[in-house]
């Protein structure tokens, strides 16, 4: 099935960092977005876009059937990240919320479904060398959100007919965009004396920059064969400490000298969640046992799936995702300036 430009795209997420660029990207290429919008600000955020506002969120299925009419194709990017949620918004947001908009996008007619999933749901079982999409996905036990990434992502695979193509766009480190919460925690991290790099930041690892994903996804508005997987990455894998160390300076800052093995840090991590989780403390224990296990060893993943299938090739290189990373982020002359 090949979406043509002229039917509406519904898109899920689309006032978040990769769904704004989805809704972007989109509208460049002349297509109608229809964009759900759980707030007013969500809603005019999108409409700003160029999207057509669509009020409600994944478990209202009035209103994902309204936003849904006349669409060809649904673009799920939103999901509740990170690592410190309660087990039932992972839950309730990225399951329970993609078999709704399933539900609800195959009664309105939708042909092809694309969902953003995550690369990191090999996390869990064997060491993380020479992955590719054979290799199974995990439910941790030390992640809510892996858990139910790895859970939605089966759902969108198993949901595919003949009449309803469905497949999911697997990224790694999602990077690049201004105001990167991600990004924005680490260096402050740094600027507290908080952070610590684990083994040094030796471990090679592959990235997703955030436009990249972007053409993976429209890429398979076009290509790609209904209940497959994709992974999609820049260019080559390469040390934590590189690509943290990258990031950081386009915010003015250094990585830090201070490094804790990786044995210690998981086990920090454990007795940190478990003290953490008993006084219900809110946001994230000082050591989160998903960043202990993003950073403790290797993670080399082959995207050459997307490549042959997809055609798939990262638009995007790191150095030129650096540059721009560190152009967006510096201050205007206006806001440098002080008010007299």
């Amino acid at each position: 099935m090949n979406n043509q430009a002229g039917a509406p795209i519904f898109v899920t997420g689309g006032s978040g960092m990769l769904g704004s660029r989805v809704v972007t990207a989109l509208v460049a290429e002349g297509y109608p977005v229809h964009a759900l919008a759980r707030s007013e600000a969500a809603g005019n955020k999108v409409a700003a876009l160029g999207a057509l506002p669509c009020a409600g969120d994944l478990h209202d299925e009035g209103a994902l059937l309204a936003g849904l009419v006349g669409c060809d194709a649904v673009i799920h990017c939103a999901a509740a990240t990170g690592g410190d949620g309660a087990k039932h918004d992972y839950v309730r947001d990225n399951l329970e919320g993609t078999r709704s908009l399933l539900r609800a996008s195959m009664l309105a007619g939708a042909g092809r479904f694309i969902h953003v999933g995550a690369a990191m749901c090999l996390l869990g079982g064997r060491p993380v060398d020479g992955a590719d999409e054979t290799w199974p996905l995990h439910e941790s036990r030390f992640s809510g959100y892996i858990t139910t990434k790895t859970l939605a992502d089966r759902a969108v695979r198993a949901a595919a007919t003949e009449r309803f193509a469905t497949t999911v766009i697997r990224p790694a480190w999602i990077w690049g965009a201004p105001g990167d919460p991600q990004l924005q925690g680490i260096c402050s991290a740094i600027r507290s004396g908080r952070m610590r790099m684990v083994d040094a930041g030796r471990h090679r690892i592959v990235t997703s920059h955030v436009d990249n994903v972007v053409s993976a996804l429209l890429l398979a508005l076009h290509h790609g064969h209904g209940g497959d997987a994709y992974y999609v990455f820049d260019e080559d894998a390469l040390p934590i400490r590189d690509f943290l160390g990258g990031l950081v300076a386009t915010q003015g800052l250094g990585l830090p000298p201070a490094s804790i093995p990786a044995p210690v840090a998981k086990f920090l991590a454990s007795v940190l969640g478990g003290l953490w989780a008993l006084a219900r403390k809110p946001g994230p224990p000082p050591l989160d046992r998903l960043v202990v296990e993003l950073n403790a060893r290797d993670f080399l993943v082959s995207d050459q799936l997307a490549r042959d299938v997809l055609g798939y090739r990262p638009p995007v290189t790191r150095a030129e995702g650096l540059a721009r990373l560190r152009r967006d982020s510096a201050p205007s002359p206006q806001a440098s300036r002080h008010p007299a």
